[in-house]
């Protein structure tokens, strides 16, 4: 089974930082896990995030989504299954071999 990366998206100042790290990890044959929570979901609306969908799992927090006005925005390339609660995170955590947060 490959190395797990967990990347845990918590600011919304590091899109191109969190798309070239999961890009780099795919590229060396690692899982990739990225979680958006607090200010970080907002990075769902930029046009670059479909960038991140091929390379692993993406989860949104709900909670963190609605708090940021954005509840009835859809996200390209999300579904429902996707908006999760920390306890997602929380499970990152446990079953990723490493874990970074931006």
């Amino acid at each position: 089974m490959p190395e797990r990366l967990g990347i845990c998206v918590a600011s919304e100042a590091h899109l191109q930082h969190t798309i070239g790290l999961a890009k780099a990890a795919r590229a060396t044959g690692r899982s990739v896990e990225i979680f958006f929570t607090g200010e970080g979901v907002r990075l769902t609306q930029d046009p670059r995030f479909s960038e991140l969908l091929d390379t692993g799992r993406v989860s949104v927090c709900e909670v963190s989504y609605i708090a940021n006005g954005l509840r009835g925005r859809p996200v390209e390339g999300l579904v429902d299954k996707d908006f999760v609660t920390q306890g997602r995170n929380a499970e990152m955590v446990d079953e990723c071999d490493r874990y970074v947060i931006l």
